[in-house]
């Protein structure tokens, strides 16, 4: 069985697009749960249309308050699975038909070699208008991510996976619960847990139509457009935010596990903390002979600047 977390808000418009393309995977044992934000729309006729029609597939919550966050309202989701194996889902996207099955191969055959790690699977994405026209075939190269990152080292100072494209098993999920707020998302945090103690697996194959418009809480950034390029570079109010948020993640991360790391990491960890101490000059010396760059060009250089 297959837990898909359904975080929704205001999803009306692009929800039944979403849903539909779960129902028609390929792989079929699946049930999905959704926590409704406080939707003021017609979120939930929608949901208790499905849910009447498919009352064996569809658990349906509703926050008492908004919790103003997609990572509050996914570790909320976290608590409410039971099942072996966890994927996520935003309500404006579509699922590629055999999303499931790639996925859920891949996350089998790694824990054949390591049955009792916590496991990651993600894999890549074709980003896409409102209307599902396609702005590029591949999210990690328009982004200019690198999908072979996996190490501890690497995840700590940039995230690479894309929540509404990973799947992870029962020990991930599980020790992912009770994301810490100060977390800079839910599946940065999922991956730092992954690249600690278990492993990250990136599927080469776009599973997901992931669609831009508007009302997007998280968005997909060209990285080869100079608007991109230029926001990188001169939004030193931004860039020194989400930097500083790392050290955050990392000083809650460390906290959370600290008994379970070993001697390496937690030195590692520290080390990314130190980074933040000290003058410029001492900071910048320490990201370069630590190796705490970022990947990239351009995310290097705004590291480098504005640390």
């Amino acid at each position: 069985m297959v837990d898909i977390l359904l975080a929704v808000y205001n999803g009306e418009k692009y929800l039944k697009e979403q849903i539909d393309s779960i129902i028609s995977q390929t792989y079929k044992d699946w049930q999905i749960i959704i926590s409704d934000d406080c939707s003021i729309d017609g979120t939930k006729s929608i949901i208790m249309e499905y849910k009447n029609k498919f009352p064996d597939k569809i658990k349906y919550y509703s926050n008492e308050k908004n919790s103003k966050s997609p990572m509050a309202n996914f570790s909320k989701l976290l608590e409410l699975s039971e099942s072996p194996y966890v994927m996520m889902c935003d309500h404006d996207d579509v699922w590629l038909e055999n999303k499931i099955e790639l996925t859920l191969s891949v996350m089998k055959n790694l824990e054949g070699e390591n049955s009792n790690l916590p496991i990651l699977v993600h894999t890549d994405l074709k980003v896409v208008d409102c209307n599902l026209n396609v702005l590029s075939d591949s999210m990690m190269k328009s982004q200019k991510l690198n999908p072979k990152a996996r190490s501890l080292k690497e995840i700590i100072v940039q995230n690479n996976v894309t929540g509404c494209t990973l799947m992870a098993n029962r020990k991930l999920v599980e020790m992912s619960q009770n994301i810490p707020k100060c977390a800079i998302m839910h599946d940065w945090w999922m991956a730092l847990v992954a690249s600690a103690f278990g492993e990250i697996r990136f599927l080469d194959i776009p599973t997901i139509l992931y669609r831009q418009h508007e009302s997007n809480q998280v968005g997909s950034k060209n990285a080869r457009k100079v608007s991109f390029i230029l926001s990188k570079m001169f939004d030193k109010k931004e860039i020194k935010r989400s930097i500083f948020a790392t050290y955050d993640q990392a000083r809650a991360f460390l906290d959370r596990f600290y008994n379970e790391l070993s001697n390496d990491q937690k030195k590692l960890i520290e080390d990314y903390l130190s980074v933040g101490k000290g003058n410029k000059v001492s900071r910048l010396i320490k990201l370069i002979n630590f190796g705490f760059l970022k990947y990239g060009f351009v995310r290097k250089l705004g590291q480098i600047i504005y640390i």
